[in-house]
C-alpha cells in the first residue's frame, strides 16, 4: 500500500514539473528516509516552530528525493515531520551566525499502523495530546512542590477530578489502575501510586482505555475496558536509584512522614513505599470497611462515609516490582499492607416525598472504625515461542475491621411538626475475612496469521466473619404500636466461591476481516448466615431470635455463547455481534434447620453490540460504541423473606421479577493539535432500560416506618455529555480550558404508603403511587494557567446547577446550585526560596437550613530548597488559614432528598523537610534529569 502512496505521489509531482529545490544561504536542511529501505519519502510534511513557545514559523513538503531545504533567520527551532502511516518526528536545531546552515542528515521514518500504540514526542510538549484512544497529558505543564504526589499533579490537570475518598476520574470515567511504564504498580489500587509515588518522576501522563489481557489476545473487545493511567518516567531516571522521603509534624499533633525508593535498569523496577500520617491520606483501598462497613447496625441510616469524612489517622508499607528474566518470561507483582482507624460525625437530614404528606427524618451519629488490609498479587507472563502467550495472575488478600457506633434519630410530619417516631442505636462489631483467587490466560496462533485459539480459568474463594452487638430502642407517638426494642448479639458469616472458564476461536476472512465464536461457562456458590441471639432468663444471649436470624443459600449457572465479527482498515474498524446468555439461580431460605423459601430461575439473557472507530490521524479520532445489556435481579431483590433488622427499614424480594434489559450508546471524539497545543475531547452516553429493577418504598405515615420491595417499569432513561478544551493563548505562557457537562435523568420511581394488616408486612400493604422524577444537572469548570519563570498562576471558576422535578401530587419542583473558584500561584524567588498559596470558595443555595455552605478554605506555604544538589527542602504550610472547611453532600431520588454533613480536618500548620536522593547510571545528579523552569522539552541539543 506505501510504495502505491510513492507511485502516486511521484506522477503527480511528474505532472505538475515541480523544480529542484533552490539554493539557500541561512536554514535547515536534511532528507527523510523510510525505515529499513533507505527510500526517500516525497511530500512529507515538514513545520519548523519556535522553541521558545512552540509558535509556527514556516514549512514546506519534501521534494521527490527526499530532502528538503527551508531558509529561516537565527534562532532556536524545532522541526517536525510528519507523513500518514508513519511516526512523527521532531529534531531541536539552532541557527546562528556561525552555523548559519544546520543540516539535520538523514532523518528515517518508521512505520506507524496507527491502530498500535504511539510514539513518545521528546522534543515538543504541549500541555495535552491525542494519540490514537490515549490521552497525553504533559507533567513539566503544570508546576508542583518538590513535595508533590501523583494526586497533586492530577489536581491541576483539566478533566481530572478527585473525590473526598481519593478515586480518580478522568473526563467522568473512573480510574482502576496506574501503570509506570506501562507496567502494573500494585495491580488495581491506583491509590498507592497516587499518594505515594513523587510527581518528580513524571514526564508524561497518558490516560487509556485498556482492554483486558484475553480480549487483547482474541483481538476482540469484550465490553469490559479499564480507564487506567499511564506514568512515563523521564528517561534519566530509567537506569539507576532514586528515591526522596519527607517528615512533618505541625499543630494539634498532626504529623505525616512517607518514603519511597525506586530502582530501575532496563526493563526491570523495583519499588519499596511507606508512610504514616493523621491527615485523611491513606494510600491504600480499605478492604475491611468495604466489606462490614454496610453489615448489620442500625445506625448511620443516611449512608456510608468517604475516607476524608471525619479524621483518619493511617499507615502503610508495601512493595512492587516488575521484572524480565529473558525475552520470554517476566514476571511481576505486589505485597502491601494498610492500617486505618477514623473518627467520624454526622449530620443527615432526609425529606421522604408522599403524596400524603412529605415526612422529614433527622439523624446524627458517631462512629470509630479500624481496619487492617493485607494483600499480595502476581503476575507471570511467558511467551514459549512467537505464536504463544501464557498469562496466569495469582492473588490473596486479608482483612479485619472493628466498628462503633452510637446515634439518635426521629422523623416528624413536614406540614405539622408533630413528632412521629425517635430513637436511638448503639452498634459494635469486629471481623476478618479473606480472599484468594487465580486467572489463567493463554493464546495460540494456530498456522495463519490472525487464526488464533484463546482460552481463560478463573478461580475465586473468600470468606468472612463478623460478629457483635445491637442495641435500639424506638419510640412511636401516633400510633398505638409499640416501642422497638433491640438487644441482640449476632454472628454473620459469608462463604462464596466461584469460576469460570473461557474458549476462543478467531478465524480470518479475507483480508484484515475476522470472525469469533466464543463460548463460556461461569458458576458461582455462595451462603451467607446471619446468627441473632437474645437474652434468656440468665443473662446470657443463647436465644434464637428468628424474626433477625437466617440463613441464603445461593447457587448461579450462566452459560454464554457469542458470534462476533471484526474489520479493520487503515482509517477505520469496526465491530459487531450477538450472544446468548441462558442461566440457572437456585436460592434457599432458612430459619435454623427449617426451610422457610426455595426459589428457582430459569432465564434466557440477549445481549447485541457494535461499535465503529474511525480515525481522521493520529491527532483526531471517533468511536461510537452500542452495547445491550441483561442485568438478571440480585437475590435480595428476589426473595420475598422478610428482612426487619431495623424496625425502621424493613425489606424483601418480589419474585416476580424480570430481567432488566439496557441499550447503551457512548460517543467518544478526540482532537488535538500538537503544533497549536491545543486539544478538545468530547464524550456522551445515553441509556434506555426495559424491565429497569426499581425500589418500592412505602412509609406509614403513623409510625414513620419504611418497607422496601421491587417492581419493573420501562421507560427509564438517562443521557449526559462532556466538553473539554485546552487551548494556549498567542503567548504560550498563557492557557484556558474549559470543562462543560450536562445530564438528564427520566426516572419512573414508586413510593407510597402502607398500613400492615397482618402479623407480618406484604406486598398487599402497600398502597403504590408512581413519581416521575425529571433532573437536570447542568455544570461548568472555566480556567486560565499562566507559566513563567517568576512564577505560576492558575485560576478557575465553576458551577453546578440541579433542577428535580416531581410528577407525584403536591410536590414543589427542586432547585440546587453549588458554585465557587479557586486560584493558586507559586513564586520563585532568589536564593531557591518558593511561595505557594492555593484559595477555593464554595458556596450553594436551595439546601435545607442547617446544611448550607459559605466557605473559603485558604492554604499557603514557604519553602527553601537546602545543600548544593538541591536535593532537600524545608517547608512551612499552614491549612485552612481561615478555619471555614465544611464537609457538606446532597443525594437525589425519586423517592426522597437528603443532605449530609460530616465533621473533617480543619485548620492546621506543619514544617515538613524532604530529601532525594539518586545514584544514575553515568553519575548524572536529578537536577540534570529535570526539564528546565519555563521549558517545553528537554535542553536544546543540535540536531545531525
Amino acid at each position: 500500500m506505501k510504495k502505491i502512496y510513492f507511485l502516486v505521489i511521484t506522477i503527480l509531482l511528474c505532472s505538475f514539473g515541480l523544480t529542484a529545490q533552490s539554493q539557500i544561504t541561512r536554514g535547515i536542511t536534511g532528507r527523510i528516509l523510510l525505515e529499513n529501505t533507505n527510500e526517500p519519502v516525497p511530500q512529507a510534511n515538514i513545520r519548523v516552530l519556535r522553541q521558545s513557545d512552540s509558535t509556527f514559523v514556516t514549512g514546506k513538503a519534501s521534494e521527490m528525493d527526499g530532502k528538503f531545504s527551508i531558509p529561516v533567520n537565527n534562532g532556536s527551532y524545532i522541526v517536525h515531520v510528519s507523513f500518514i502511516g508513519f511516526h512523527d518526528l521532531y529534531k531541536n536545531v539552532s541557527v546562528s551566525s556561525s552555523t548559519p546552515m544546520a543540516n539535520l542528515g538523514d532523518l528515517v521514518m518508521s512505520a506507524d499502523n496507527i491502530l498500535l500504540s504511539e510514539t513518545v514526542v521528546t522534543a515538543k510538549a504541549p500541555e495535552i495530546v491525542v494519540k490514537g484512544d490515549t490521552l497525553e497529558y504533559n507533567a513539566d505543564s503544570y508546576k508542583v512542590t518538590e513535595s508533590a504526589v501523583v494526586e497533586d499533579l492530577l489536581k491541576k490537570m483539566p478533566g481530572v477530578e478527585i473525590d473526598s475518598e481519593g478515586n480518580i476520574t478522568v473526563n467522568g470515567k473512573s480510574i482502576s489502575k496506574i501503570l509506570v511504564d506501562g507496567e502494573e504498580f500494585f495491580s488495581d489500587d491506583p491509590k498507592v501510586a497516587s499518594k505515594n509515588l513523587p510527581a518528580k518522576m513524571v514526564e508524561k501522563l497518558q490516560v487509556l482505555e485498556r482492554r483486558t489481557e484475553i480480549s487483547q489476545m482474541t483481538g476482540f473487545d469484550d465490553g469490559e475496558e479499564e480507564n487506567v493511567i499511564n506514568l512515563t518516567v523521564r528517561p534519566g531516571m530509567k537506569e539507576g536509584l532514586f528515591g526522596n522521603g519527607f517528615a512533618g509534624y505541625g499543630s494539634k499533633d498532626r504529623y505525616e512522614a512517607n518514603a519511597m525508593v525506586n530502582y530501575m535498569r532496563n526493563n526491570d523496577q523495583y519499588t519499596i513505599i511507606g508512610g504514616t500520617n493523621n491527615t485523611n491520606n491513606a494510600g491504600f483501598s480499605d478492604l475491611g470497611t468495604a466489606m462490614f462497613g454496610s453489615m448489620g447496625g442500625f445506625g448511620g441510616r443516611g449512608g456510608g462515609f468517604g475516607s476524608r469524612d471525619g479524621i483518619t489517622t493511617s499507615a502503610n508499607i508495601g512493595g512492587n516490582f516488575s521484572k524480565d528474566f529473558t525475552k520470554k518470561f517476566k514476571l511481576g507483582g505486589n505485597v502491601r499492607y494498610g492500617y486505618g482507624d477514623t473518627e467520624v460525625t454526622s449530620e443527615v437530614f432526609t425529606q421522604n416525598i408522599l403524596s400524603a404528606g412529605n415526612t422529614l427524618e433527622s439523624e446524627r451519629n458517631t462512629r470509630n472504625n479500624i481496619s487492617q488490609n493485607f494483600h499480595m498479587d502476581l503476575r507471570m507472563e511467558w511467551k514459549p515461542d512467537t505464536s504463544t502467550t501464557i498469562i496466569f495472575r495469582p492473588n490473596v488478600s486479608f482483612y479485619n475491621n472493628s466498628r462503633n457506633e452510637t446515634g439518635n434519630f426521629n422523623t416528624i410530619q413536614q406540614m405539622t411538626g408533630d413528632t412521629i417516631n425517635l430513637g436511638e442505636s448503639v452498634y459494635m462489631s469486629e471481623g476478618d475475612g479473606n480472599n484468594l483467587g487465580g486467572r489463567l490466560n493463554m493464546s495460540r496462533e494456530l498456522g495463519k496469521k490472525g487464526r488464533v485459539l484463546s482460552a481463560q480459568i478463573s478461580g475465586n474463594m473468600s470468606n468472612s466473619e463478623n460478629s457483635g452487638s445491637s442495641e435500639s430502642t424506638t419510640i412511636y407517638f401516633r400510633d398505638q404500636r409499640p416501642s422497638d426494642i433491640i438487644d441482640q448479639r449476632f454472628v454473620n458469616t459469608n462463604d462464596n466461591s466461584s469460576w469460570r472458564g473461557y474458549l476462543s476461536y478467531v478465524e480470518p476472512i479475507g483480508k484484515n476481516n475476522f470472525l469469533q465464536l466464543a463460548y463460556q461457562y461461569r458458576q458461582n456458590n455462595s451462603e451467607s448466615d446471619r446468627d441473632t441471639r437474645t437474652k434468656d432468663e440468665s443473662g446470657n444471649y443463647t436465644v434464637l431470635d428468628p424474626t433477625y436470624s437466617k440463613r441464603l443459600e445461593n447457587s448461579f449457572v450462566r452459560q454464554e455463547l457469542e458470534l462476533n465479527f471484526r474489520s479493520v482498515r487503515e482509517k477505520f474498524d469496526y465491530m459487531f455481534g450477538f450472544s446468548m446468555q441462558p442461566s440457572i439461580s437456585h436460592s434457599k431460605t432458612f430459619i435454623g434447620a427449617q426451610k422457610i423459601d426455595d426459589l428457582k430461575q430459569d432465564v434466557i439473557n440477549y445481549a447485541p453490540m457494535a461499535q465503529l472507530n474511525y480515525r481522521w490521524s493520529r491527532n483526531q479520532n471517533l468511536r461510537i460504541r452500542y452495547f445491550g445489556n441483561t442485568d438478571q435481579p440480585s437475590v435480595s431483590q428476589l426473595s420475598p423473606v422478610v428482612d426487619v433488622s431495623d424496625p425502621l427499614n424493613v425489606s424483601f424480594g418480589n419474585p416476580d421479577l424480570k430481567p432488566s434489559f439496557e441499550h447503551r450508546l457512548n460517543i467518544n471524539y478526540r482532537s488535538s493539535n500538537p503544533e497549536k497545543a491545543s486539544s478538545f475531547n468530547a464524550f456522551a452516553n445515553a441509556g434506555y432500560m426495559t424491565n429497569d429493577v426499581v425500589s418500592l418504598t412505602a412509609t406509614n405515615v403513623e409510625t414513620g416506618r419504611k418497607v422496601r420491595t421491587y417492581e419493573n417499569i420501562t421507560g427509564n432513561w438517562n443521557a449526559n455529555g462532556r466538553m473539554v478544551l485546552n487551548v494556549p493563548l498567542k503567548n504560550i505562557k498563557f492557557s484556558i480550558f474549559s470543562m462543560s457537562f450536562l445530564s438528564y435523568n427520566h426516572t419512573n420511581g414508586l413510593t407510597g404508603t402502607f398500613v400492615q394488616t397482618g402479623d407480618e408486612i406484604s406486598r398487599d400493604d402497600i398502597t403504590p403511587e408512581k413519581n416521575l422524577s425529571k433532573r437536570m444537572n447542568v455544570g461548568e469548570v472555566l480556567g486560565l494557567n499562566y507559566r513563567s519563570d517568576l512564577f505560576d498562576l492558575g485560576i478557575r471558576g465553576n458551577f453546578n446547577y440541579n433542577k428535580v422535578r416531581n410528577s407525584l401530587e403536591g410536590q414543589q419542583n427542586q432547585e440546587y446550585l453549588n458554585y465557587g473558584g479557586n486560584a493558586n500561584a507559586t513564586i520563585y524567588l532568589p536564593l531557591d526560596f518558593t511561595i505557594e498559596s492555593d484559595i477555593n470558595y464554595s458556596t450553594n443555595s436551595g439546601y435545607a437550613d442547617g446544611f448550607q455552605q459559605n466557605e473559603w478554605l485558604w492554604n499557603a506555604s514557604i519553602q527553601k530548597t537546602l545543600f548544593k544538589q538541591k536535593n532537600g527542602t524545608l517547608r512551612f504550610k499552614v491549612y485552612d488559614i481561615l478555619q471555614q472547611r465544611s464537609n457538606i453532600n446532597r443525594s437525589v431520588t425519586s423517592n426522597y432528598i437528603r443532605d449530609t454533613t460530616t465533621n473533617t480536618l480543619t485548620s492546621y500548620f506543619m514544617v515538613h523537610f524532604v530529601y532525594r536522593f539518586n545514584i544514575f547510571k553515568g553519575g548524572a545528579s536529578s537536577q540534570d534529569m529535570m526539564p528546565r523552569r519555563g521549558g517545553f522539552g528537554p535542553p536544546m541539543r543540535r540536531g545531525g
